[in-house]
């Protein structure tokens, strides 16, 4: 053959005039044909690399599988190796074989592509997910080799297994919110929980006990096992477990056991020896803290070793708030009911009138004594007849001396005489006490007693000394009792007033110095003025609220309630109180106020941000549909924002996540019409809300006129932070691909959005170019930190 191929054999006609010009012209159209190669290569190569694809291609006649690097990756196969069909098969989940082999067999019988997602056994002995899309080459009706690509959707899988984990825990946690929050034995709940969490979990042993520190025990009322029946109770010792293990718990954390035998924390034979004899290899326990206390646990025991999840501890920890809650809240409906039971014993036995009034001073309760003493029937004792059976005299005095009492709700003592029913009048002293609901500090009204004290009359001393310890049976309670006596200065202290300090037994000290050196400075002069002032006044008694500082260093809230005593001369005998310890009342009630005024500060902004969204659209709507329309999708855009704010208790939302939710839904399988590019930036609520807004309407004006609402069209949404006196953000989105741009003849809701409400309430510089390749939008703007009020109206 010549240079260019052409033969010389003896008989063979030589090349004629013009055959080098063809071949010339085929050579070139030979190099510019393998220039196009290599430039399709070279796009398709950077495709793949993009869209984290591998090639493949299968000989069907040889068996060979040949691919590229990343192909042989996603397998777990080194760069060089050598892979058949056979080899390839043998790497397929079992359990997904005659799937992947159905989907084959369909495509060569249709001549169709296939898309089929399947596991891999990989060399490493992992498992993978892989998304594999081929066709088949034909030559003619035979079918010679198939092609296509492979996705590594590991990540996918996960994200799909954790929200399948996540649904299955929620379903779990509300079924055991069903079962327990009905039940009125705490036992029961103890024993439903144990086993409902034994078998999410596949676990041999669950059970709750409750930690007694001062005692050195943990008693177990319920343990469940499988195959076993319930425990009925148990008690441990709590250096059963190994220090390492009881001091993590100690301090609120998890102890994880994965393998008993391999564990370095358990390798004393004693606990071998214990965790053999209950059949645990592995487990973990939770702890419950409340108040700074450890005050229960609840473990999970299998008998063979377990890798614990992260998902499964708080699964865990979770199901023990929840236990304890419901545990607490049954012991106190049985605690109300036993003190209900008890108050209505006392209220019968008690050689008094017991009553309870409205803030009316309606009569709602009364035992029968008073009902034996008026000689009124039972259905005519309560309501306001009580006040018939007042002395007129003493009924004018109580009178005057109930309106401040009803006016500022606050206790109530005094004397008057009652009519019984032979018709004689008899003193009592009668004492009230103001009830408020617990949970919403409502007054609900007085509780009170009208004690027979005719014949104390008699002596005035008899009457004081009873006074005074009635008082102090009613007032004291038990907690924090002290008696001052002034004239010598002495001061007498309980038990419970040294404990409520945090004074070890008897140094409280005979003065008030003890006293004087606990309360903060801030609080003590205030206090001991009240205290003066009161004297002065020849008050009766003083009610005080100040703070302490325990030798430990924790802050506590006292509140005193005290009674004065006086001689003939006025002069102050005795000061008898008791001392409460209302730190977690207060701490309750400022959560509350918080609470109140960030709820009332976000129904507000909502409300206004609806109200204007309705009147904006309905300026700018030509019918009912398009306002229908705009309005739903606004709201929807609200919505959306909403959620990502709510994501994070109403503090901020991430500006990557408002423009992937607008944007997400629009994207294709190639994912190249958007492009989303820019740091992370979180977004205060107050500026969320417009700036999603905005991209709202960006986006529903490409999907409706722009680059979105054509094939090829795409869109590209970029920011960035440029820092200075104050950090700058810097956001474009510019459309190209579309249809042709002009100038819109009238502003809607979205150029205003767009153009005055950005401008006015969060100082942006706004720029919107009519291109006639695509919408430009751009806007610079200080990166908010305030509480501006969103209104799109303006």
């Amino acid at each position: 053959m010549t240079e260019r191929g052409s033969l010389t054999v003896e008989g063979v006609v030589a090349p004629r005039e013009g055959d080098g010009q063809r071949v010339a012209e085929l050579e070139t159209r030979l190099a510019q044909a393998e220039e196009a190669l290599r430039s399709s290569n070279m796009k398709l190569r950077m495709a793949l690399e993009i869209g984290r694809l591998g090639a493949w291609e299968r000989d069907l006649e040889s068996g060979e599988v040949t691919g590229t690097p990343a192909f042989r990756l996603y397998l777990g196969l080194p760069p060089e190796a050598k892979l058949t069909y056979a080899d390839l098969q043998a790497m397929f989940h079992p359990a997904d074989i005659e799937r992947i082999n159905q989907a084959i067999a369909y495509a060569l019988r249709t001549r169709t592509d296939f898309n089929i997602e399947h596991r891999i056994l990989k060399p490493d002995g992992s498992i993978g997910h892989v998304h594999v899309r081929g066709g088949i080459v034909f030559e003619g009706t035979k079918p010679v080799r198939f092609v296509g690509v492979l996705q590594d959707i590991r990540e996918r899988q996960r994200l799909r297994e954790e929200m399948d984990q996540a649904q299955r825990r929620q379903e779990f946690l509300l079924k055991l919110n069903d079962q327990i929050s009905s039940i009125d034995d705490e036992y029961e709940i103890m024993e439903i929980a144990s086993r409902n969490v034994s078998k999410l979990l596949k676990v041999d042993t669950a059970g709750y006990g409750e930690v007694y520190e001062d005692r050195g025990v943990i008693i177990v009322e319920r343990e469940w096992s499988w195959g076993l029946i319930t425990n009925e109770g148990k008690v441990e010792k709590i250096d059963r477990h190994a220090g390492p293990i009881i001091e993590a718990l100690r301090r609120g954390e998890p102890a994880i056991i994965n393998d008993v035998r391999s564990d370095p924390r358990l390798d004393d034979p004693a606990l071998q020896a214990l965790y053999s004899t209950i059949n645990a290899r592995a487990g973990f326990l939770v702890p419950i803290h409340k108040n700074g206390r450890f005050i229960a646990e609840f473990y999970v025991y299998s008998s063979t070793p377990r890798d614990w999840t992260s998902d499964e501890v708080a699964l865990v920890e979770d199901v023990a708030e929840r236990t304890w809650l419901a545990i607490e809240k049954v012991r106190a409906e049985t605690k109300l009911r036993e003190i209900e039971a008890r108050f209505k014993l006392i209220a019968e036995s008690l050689p008094a009138l017991v009553w309870i009034v409205k803030p009316n001073l309606e009569l709602t309760y009364t035992n029968e004594r008073w009902v034996a003493y008026s000689g009124l029937p039972p259905e005519e004792a309560l309501g306001h007849s009580w006040t018939a059976a007042i002395h007129p005299d003493d009924w004018v005095r109580m009178t005057e001396e109930l309106k401040p009492v009803m006016a500022n709700e606050t206790p109530y003592t005094t004397e008057v005489r009652y009519r019984s029913k032979e018709g004689d009048y008899r003193w009592h002293i009668i004492r009230a006490a103001p009830v408020h609901n617990a949970a919403t500090g409502e007054f609900r009204g007085w509780v009170g007693t009208s004690v027979d004290i005719h014949d104390l009359k008699l002596t005035e001393a008899a009457l004081r000394v009873s006074e005074e310890r009635l008082a102090l049976a009613q007032r004291a309670a038990g907690i924090g009792v002290f008696d001052w006596d002034v004239p010598s200065g002495k001061v007498t202290w309980t038990e419970e007033q040294e404990r409520l300090f945090g004074l070890d037994k008897g140094t409280f000290g005979e003065d008030f110095s003890s006293w004087e050196a606990a309360v903060l400075p801030d609080d003590l002069v205030p206090s001991n003025k009240a205290i003066g002032e009161a004297l002065a006044r020849h008050d009766p008694e003083i009610n005080l609220a100040y703070r302490i500082r325990r030798p430990d260093g924790t802050v506590r809230t006292i509140d005193t309630i005290a009674l004065f005593f006086y001689d003939d001369k006025g002069a102050p005998l005795r000061m008898v109180g008791v001392n409460i310890d209302i730190t977690r009342y207060k701490e309750a009630e400022k959560r509350q106020n918080l609470l109140i005024r960030e709820l009332h500060h976000r129904v507000k902004n909502t409300l206004a941000t609806v109200q204007a969204i309705v009147g904006s659209t309905a300026r700018t709507a030509s019918s009912i549909d398009e306002f229908y329309q705009g309005f739903v999708g606004r709201i929807v855009s609200l919505a959306r924002t909403h959620n990502l704010l709510t994501e994070d208790l109403w503090q901020k939302a991430a500006l990557d996540d408002l423009v992937q939710t607008e944007l997400g839904p629009y994207e294709d399988e190639a994912r190249n019409r958007i492009t989303i590019e820019g740091p992370p930036l979180e977004l205060p609520s107050e500026a969320a809300v417009p700036i999603g807004m905005a991209i709202h309407e960006l986006t529903t004006n490409a999907a409706k006129h722009g680059a979105l609402s054509t094939f090829g069209g795409q869109v590209d949404v970029r920011w960035g932070i440029v820092d200075g006196e104050r950090p700058m953000l810097h956001f474009t989105w510019v459309e190209h691909g579309g249809p042709r741009v002009g100038k819109p003849t009238r502003q809607g809701f979205g150029t205003r959005l767009l153009q005055r409400v950005l401008a006015a309430q969060l100082q942006a510089e706004v720029s919107m170019e009519f291109l006639e390749e695509g919408l430009r939008f751009s806007m610079r703007m200080p990166i908010p930190t305030g509480h501006p009020t969103f209104d799109p109206g303006m």
